[in-house]
């Protein structure tokens, strides 16, 4: 590490660019006009220019954060929306790809067939929050209602509570807000793609403001057989009080899906290939193992939020964020399985993983935060209280599947088929019945405090720490055994850093942060909710140690980032009070280095990432050694564009992971990839304009879901885009 921090010194130090070169960049502002100081109100900024400008994001929106991008002593990667229009990126996992070091889990038996985000490998399923609340439900998230998407990377159990091992990634929504705009953009697409969305918002009175945001969504996936999905929803919210010191919105999101949802290929057989090792077999991608007359996934979202946030004066601000949510996932989806040697036949048991679950919950969080001076000492501060409940049932289907081995009638009855020519038009006429249910509650209260301390203009130090209580409780049937447990827990989490500043527009940081997952942290939607196998686990405890520097160039309009980490996850006890023991189940550590930018340099604007990770298992057994699940060493993500004149704007995107493993005996393994986009849009008036996408433009087939021990998932094949957009 030592090699990257004196990297990351001189990459600040380089930052102060000669005249020449910045007079060659066309700056985010008039030239000669001073940078705007920003009004820092609970950790954001008053305006929302100063927040998000094309791909650059100066300040992070949730109350919990007390200090600028530049001045945050860990990675974040924000990706805006004008990343996401002009990536076409429509869905959760589209946006994720922009963002490097993100890799994407697929759903199993224990594991719903939802989002499943991993960062740098680490798993942040239930890590998800919606503008500073955690968002609890299986789901396959839309970017209609969204703003841009905060990715916090590392440990971050001091801003999200429990679990957050990975990092945390915050949503932040569209809201109403002052002023008379709005956009309709109709898109239509090859492999009949047709998208509509609209995003009005109107100022009804001089202090009341509706907004509108909703989509219609239908298409089938490019180079998948069968796979298609249809999709609306609807996101109205008011707010009352613009330009006074209360404001407070209400909003509400419904979100529906109808589709069939995809598992892809299978791997070929164990023993199949020299060593036991496992690869997706040699098929044609396009080919889908599921049955259509059996196969369906269904998906409701409705959630009810209320905000406000009232200027006490003095620099000081309290707010309060409380949101209801009701998900639902019910599916029957075809798992290509071959646990009987299948595949070396050239056929394919047409297995079933199933769920049908509802998870509901409430959480709310009060905030405090200002400004306040002890002596020559300043503080940043935010202080809060936060509380969650949540219940999740889930009874999966009891479908009948035939014989494993594909015996004759197994494919008389279609519950078997052929490796190379599959068809999903099967007639199936097997039974379908409810399963055991499955219930799990939890709860938690937490209270924190970060800060943000300038000791000297030049030096800064940040803190933060939370105190977590967390109950969970839990009843069912796993494989065949009956459980009724429940655990409670309580403990800290803690960062800080220390934050070094050569310029205004510059750092150099040092920082800690650790992270505490109890069971049932990813209640109702991972593997790891409680059962009766892990009732008894304390938390996990994952710990990052980070080096890095950043700078903004170009008057600002252009930040850079450089960062060196060490992740180290340990701690998976079992604490059973029958018998004593307390073996250590799992260790690992990570080590790596991230290099960013974003932002805009002349007429080029680019958000563009690159991660290496080297990881290991370091539990003592004989996986000893061997790299972490879903991290691939080297990860791409560079999306640009190129503004050739003030209508026309060319752009594109290179995505590149190398190699990465299923298992932790990594013999399960799915090659690296190149992918390709690209991008251009005209403005045809100063109210309508065109945009054409082509994604994936080499038509790429590779891996973008790799599951132990039966699948993998391929890619989208290429596609292409036209939409139209209407502004007023």
């Amino acid at each position: 590490m030592s090699y990257l921090a004196l990297g990351c010194i001189g990459f600040v130090a380089s930052a102060h660019v000669s005249p020449a070169i910045a007079a060659q960049a066309t700056p985010a502002r008039l030239e000669g006009e001073p940078r705007p100081a920003a009004t820092r109100l609970e950790g954001v900024t008053v305006t929302d220019a100063a927040v998000q400008d094309g791909y650059l994001a100066e300040e992070l929106a949730s109350p919990k954060i007390t200090a600028p991008v530049v001045d945050t002593p860990r990675i974040v990667n924000v990706v805006t929306e004008k990343v996401l229009e002009d990536t076409a990126s429509f869905s959760f996992e589209d946006a994720l790809r922009t963002v490097p070091g993100i890799t994407l889990g697929a759903g199993e038996g224990g594991t719903a067939n939802a989002d499943i985000p991993l960062i740098r490998g680490v798993d942040a399923t239930g890590d998800v929050f919606i503008d500073g609340v955690r968002d609890i439900g299986s789901q396959a998230r839309e970017i209609f209602a969204i703003e841009r998407i905060e990715v916090f990377k590392g440990p971050s159990s001091a801003f999200g509570g429990r679990g957050a091992a990975a990092g945390a990634i915050n949503i932040v929504t569209k809201q109403a807000r002052e002023g008379n705009f709005g956009t309709a953009t109709a898109t239509a697409g090859t492999d009949d793609l047709l998208r509509l969305s609209v995003d009005g918002n109107a100022q009804l009175a001089d202090r009341l403001a509706v907004r509108l945001a909703a989509v219609y969504h239908d298409a089938d996936t490019p180079g998948r057989d069968a796979v298609q999905n249809e999709r609306w929803g609807v996101a109205p919210s008011l707010t009352w009080g613009l330009g006074s010191p209360t404001t407070a919105t209400l909003g509400y999101y419904h979100y529906e899906t109808d589709g069939i949802p995809d598992y892809g290929i299978p791997l070929t057989s164990r023993e199949q290939l020299p060593g036991g090792e496992r690869v997706p077999a040699d098929v044609d991608y396009d080919n889908f193992y599921g049955l259509l007359a059996r196969d369906f996934q269904k998906t409701k979202v409705d959630s009810a939020t209320f905000s406000f946030e009232h200027v006490l004066g003095n620099g000081w601000v309290l707010s309060d964020v409380a949101r209801y949510s009701r998900a639902r996932n019910n599916y029957i989806v075809t798992n290509p399985d071959d646990s009987a040697g299948n595949v070396a036949n050239s056929v394919v048991w047409r297995a079933v993983k199933s769920r049908n679950s509802t998870s509901d919950s409430f959480a709310n969080n009060l905030n405090l935060a200002g400004v306040l001076d002890t002596g020559s000492i300043a503080h940043s501060l935010s202080l809060g209280v936060e509380f969650g409940v949540a219940d999740a049932v889930n009874r999966p289907y009891a479908v009948d599947t035939g014989n494993r081995t594909c015996p004759e009638a197994s494919f008389e009855d279609n519950n078997c088929t052929s490796l190379a020519d599959p068809d999903p038009s099967d007639p199936w006429t097997g039974s379908i019945a409810p399963g055991a249910r499955q219930r799990a509650s939890a709860s938690d209260v937490s209270i924190y405090a970060f800060d943000t301390i300038t000791v000297l203009p030049q030096l800064l130090v940040n803190a933060g720490i939370r105190y977590t209580a967390f109950d969970t409780d839990a009843k069912g049937t796993s494989r065949g055994v009956a459980y009724d447990v429940e655990a409670n827990s309580d403990f800290l989490s803690y960062q800080g850093g220390v934050v070094f500043k050569p310029s205004e527009l510059a750092s150099l940081y040092f920082s800690y942060a650790n992270a505490k997952t109890p069971p049932g942290t990813t209640i109702g939607e991972g593997s790891v909710n409680i059962n009766g196998s892990n009732a008894f686990y304390e938390p996990q405890t994952t710990e990052n140690w980070e080096v890095g520097g950043k700078a903004q160039i170009f008057n600002g309009a252009l930040l850079l980032s450089a960062a060196a980490f060490q992740v180290d996850r340990d701690n998976i006890i079992d604490d059973d009070p029958i018998t004593g023991a307390v073996p250590v189940a799992d260790k690992a550590r990570l080590r790596g280095f991230e290099l960013g930018a974003s932002g805009r340099a002349g007429p080029v604007s680019i958000f563009a990432g690159y991660t290496f990770v080297d990881s290991e298992l370091r539990d003592g057994s004989d996986n000893d050694g061997n790299s972490l699940p879903n991290t691939p060493r080297n990860n791409l993500a560079v999306t640009g564009s190129w503004q050739v004149s003030p209508r026309f704007e060319v752009g594109g995107g290179v995505y590149h992971a190398s190699k990465r493993y299923a298992d932790p005996a990594n013999l399960i393994s799915a090659d690296g990839y190149w992918r390709f986009d690209a991008n251009a849009s005209y403005e045809l008036t100063d109210s309508l304009g065109i945009r054409v996408n082509v994604q994936n433009i080499g038509d790429e087939r590779y891996i973008k879901k790799l599951r132990n021990p039966h699948f993998g998932i391929p890619s989208d094949g290429r596609q292409a885009l036209v939409s139209l957009i209407a502004r007023y």
